[in-house]
């Protein structure tokens, strides 16, 4: 009797102490206090003719062939242009302008941090004439 009294209190002992580690591991497992932040948008870019221009809407559209983007423009999108590398404002951008637009993507929106000239053109707006 002493025997099976004295095993099973080794074995009741054993098992508390395997729950304990268990709730110590779980416990460090998942931490709630701490939110996970979103990932950052990615940032991408397109290159493409202006094609309307709508301050108001605070909108750009940009083509390529057939395809076309919209832009979300606001007071943090720089701007450049051949003549303005800095400086540029919306207004200094004109329909038909060819433009690189720098944005990112986020649920379905884009939105623009800069539209300017292409970095060909607005390191070497007049390229010299090719002789042949």
């Amino acid at each position: 009797m002493r025997k099976l009294l004295l095993r099973s209190a080794l074995a009741l002992g054993v098992a508390a102490l395997a729950l304990s580690f268990t709730g110590l591991v779980q416990a460090q497992g998942t931490s709630t206090n701490a939110p996970v932040p979103p990932p950052k948008p990615q940032r991408h870019q397109f290159t493409g003719e202006v094609a309307s221009i709508d301050a108001k809407a605070g909108t750009v559209i940009v083509k390529k062939g057939s395809e076309s983007k919209t832009f979300k423009i606001s007071d943090k999108t720089r701007y450049s242009t051949v003549d303005k590398t800095k400086g540029a404002v919306l207004a200094d951008i004109k329909v038909g302008d060819k433009v690189l637009v720098r944005y990112t993507e986020e649920d379905g929106v884009l939105t623009a941090h800069s539209i300017g000239v292409p970095p060909s053109k607005a390191n070497n707006p007049n390229p010299p004439s090719s002789t042949q």
